[in-house]
């Protein structure tokens, strides 16, 4: 078979194009783990080891020269393992039992340690046990990894999460992007998990000025300031009397993390606050015992600075974010950190100080300084200065190496220290001011009723909430009691009607059986009837919304999904159709209107797949219908042009593969074969993903 470029991209982990591919490695694996049934009310799996037997666990392994990282694709796509070369450590928490649970809601890997993607519910019970999809990736900048990517059926929100590596940098960074592919807004609240070993000596560090307690972020109530509280510094466990869960309130530096001074290592994330701006702190006060179920503490962010309020998140548009994590080790803490260095400099008491410390002939016996620097990656003949005021009392020159952390102790003048790392052009690496008082703080004042708390937009926070708990009986019943509230009110009000018409859409879509609280025969017929009361009510308060505003493209758009989801696809159509005939079209209609009118009028699908593709250039789904509607119009090199670009950001979506492989068959006439494709492999060994892998093909196809 003819290798073409094109080629070289859908087999990628198997060919290796470029030199960084050479350094970082991707390959597959196991990995063992004590593996046994969850029973939370039989004691902690450390208390029953009669339960657990070692199993060996498909794994995908990335690798540099100081890193190697275990994901755990078929557990929830997690990062499993992060583990230094060079400290012989691991950089999370890994936890060596792995409880399993046959219901899904229950799930059963959500303490399995290392990090975890929340999404799209937003607290501990997501898609843990579902297999994610993986491939091989490689950006331009040189770093190379995996991505996993997971749809959430029925609420149809996907998840890509991007797991890479540079050469010679030891950095684990991440990239998320949580898409939207409803018709329809939806509520957004994604939370990252990462855990963390601790001890008595743990340090958490959050330089944030104001924390929520649990609960009072949601209402706005209470902010207290960070870490000092009632004389007592709670950024050590030590320190703790009760469990600590609290939120980080508008962060003011760009890092986060902790330090284990017992073992003189630590963990350091670096994040950007517009993307992922807030922080959560969890942990169980001392002390910690070997029997018990938390054996960790936990480091959370989130896409909303509130945490616990949702995002609405536009129809068919995605969310993306990134940050990175790395161990700073051997320099006894860190004050200060970005993507190069983590830094240190404190003030120690005398008893610390060591013996053969430089002590300086002139300088005075003052408090000692312990300083040090742990860089990500080698770079060679940095200087390191203090300074008091204007002058340099302290200058060293040394070689910052992720192998070999550097770490000081020094006497130093009275008064306020400034240190800086300075690479041998003059750029500055990094810079700390050690200060004799505080920095101001801010003054943050919590509104005493959220915008929420009443009236419309706490129907909207209850339709945005509804689905975000990933158990039992969460469905829209609240949302839609509120709107017929308020639509009792306004009897006239289009707009509430069409707002209930679209909460009747969300509630059949997610209306199932197994998703009752006692799942069964009679949940599935009862499931069955509110689907079709549903659509039923939606239609009626559609059409009355339409007598009363002939031309709304909103309502003739949600008229059009109700119509197709009874099965009736020519008014379906008609009513897409008026969506987009109106002054202002509805465009997310061009896409449902192109994939009915694929078979019939290809070059008409054509014209309108490309519309919703261009109003909605986020959607994978409208690349995918403009996919199918280019290749039934025969126009296949277009057809895989659009799929270059999917598959550049998320190549493990089995949908993008599928299309891509056979646009390159029809433009290179040729069969090109996806039998080493890693993602059409995980398809055959998963009949669940691709039973509905199968059905969005249908779907696309308008069948």
């Amino acid at each position: 078979m003819k290798t073409t470029v094109l080629t070289a991209i859908v087999l990628a982990g198997v060919c290796v194009a470029c030199h960084a591919a050479e350094e970082v490695k991707v390959y597959e694996g196991v990995v063992k783990i004590l593996t046994g049934p969850a029973k939370r009310d039989a004691g902690t799996p450390q208390m029953r080891p009669e339960d657990f037997k070692p199993v060996e666990h498909p794994a995908v392994y990335i690798e540099n020269e100081y890193l190697r990282c275990c994901l755990l694709p078929q557990i929830g796509g997690r990062v499993y393992e992060v583990y230094n070369k060079a400290s012989k450590s691991q950089v999370f928490y890994v936890n060596p039992y792995l409880e399993t649970d046959a219901n899904s809601f229950a799930g059963g890997a959500w303490n399995l340690g290392g990090v975890e993607v929340n999404f799209p519910y937003f607290h501990h019970g997501n898609t843990y046990n579902e297999r994610w999809q993986w491939a091989r990736i490689e950006r331009a900048n040189g770093a190379v990894g995996v991505v996993m990517s997971h749809t959430s059926r029925p609420t149809m929100q996907r998840a890509v999460f991007g797991v890479l590596l540079r050469p010679g940098v030891a950095r684990v960074e991440f990239e998320y992007r949580f898409e939207n592919m409803n018709p329809y807004p939806w509520g957004l609240a994604a939370w990252i998990d990462t855990m963390h070993p601790k001890t008595m000596e743990t340090q958490f560090i959050m330089p944030s000025p104001w924390m929520a307690g649990h609960g009072h972020n949601k209402f706005r109530t209470h902010l207290e300031p960070w870490p000092m509280r009632d004389g007592v510094d709670l950024s050590w466990q030590k320190n703790l009397r009760d469990t600590l869960s609290e939120f980080a309130f508008m962060p003011r530096r760009r890092f986060h993390g902790c330090y284990e001074h017992a073992t003189d290592r630590g963990a350091v994330r670096i994040f950007d606050p517009e993307t992922l701006p807030a922080a959560k702190l969890w942990t169980q006060p001392p002390p910690l015992t070997p029997d018990q179920y938390y054996q960790h503490f936990e480091i959370w962010t989130a896409t909303s600075a509130v945490m616990e309020d949702p995002i609405r998140q536009a129809e068919l548009s995605c969310h993306t974010a990134a940050d990175s994590w790395y161990q700073a080790w051997g320099i006894g803490g860190y004050v200060s950190a970005n993507e190069d260095v983590a830094i240190n400099l404190v003030r120690l008491d005398d008893a610390l100080a060591s013996k053969d410390a430089p002590t300086g002939a002139a300088q005075p016996r003052n408090t000692p300084l312990l300083v040090g620097v742990y860089g990500t990656k080698k770079m060679p003949n940095c200087a390191v200065s203090l300074r008091v005021g204007h002058d340099t009392f302290y200058r060293r020159v040394i070689n910052i190496d992720p192998a070999a952390p550097w770490k000081d102790e020094l006497p130093a003048p009275l008064g306020e220290v400034t240190m800086e790392v300075t690479a041998p052009d003059g750029r500055m690496i990094a810079r700390y001011e050690l200060r004799e008082d505080e920095l101001p703080i801010e003054q943050w004042i919590m509104p005493k009723e959220p915008r929420w708390q009443g009236g419309i937009n706490n129907v909207y926070h209850d339709e945005d909430y509804s689905t975000l708990w990933r158990s039992r009986g969460h469905f829209f019943d609240g949302a839609i009691g509120g709107y017929r509230a308020l639509l009792k009110k306004d009897l006239e009000s289009p707009k509430l009607m069409i707002d209930l018409a679209r909460v009747y859409l969300k509630d059949e879509q997610v209306r199932l059986g197994s998703w009752y609280r006692e799942s069964g025969p009679e949940a599935d017929a009862n499931a069955a009837r509110r689907r079709e009361n549903d659509l039923e009510l939606a239609i009626e308060h559609l059409q009355k919304a339409l007598k009363l505003e002939p031309r709304h493209g909103r309502a003739q758009f949600y008229l059009g999904l109700a119509l197709e989801r009874q099965g009736k696809k020519a008014e379906a159509a008609a009513a897409y159709r008026a969506a987009l005939d109106y002054g202002v079209p509805t465009l997310r209609a061009a896409m449902y209107l192109a994939r009915l009118t694929l078979k019939d009028n290809p070059a008409d699908a054509t014209v309108l797949a490309h519309r919703a593709a261009d109003a909605y250039p986020q959607s994978t789904t409208a690349k995918h219908v403009l996919m199918t509607a280019l290749m039934a119009a025969g126009k296949h090199a277009e057809a895989a042009d659009v799929g270059k670009k999917l598959y550049e950001y998320d190549p493990a979506d089995p949908l993008t593969t599928e299309l891509l492989t056979e646009a390159m068959r029809k433009t290179d006439g040729e069969a090109l074969s996806v039998e080493y494709s890693t993602v059409a492999r995980q398809l055959e060994q998963d009949a669940e993903t691709k039973k509905a892998f199968e059905a969005d093909l249908r779907w696309l196809r308008g069948e």
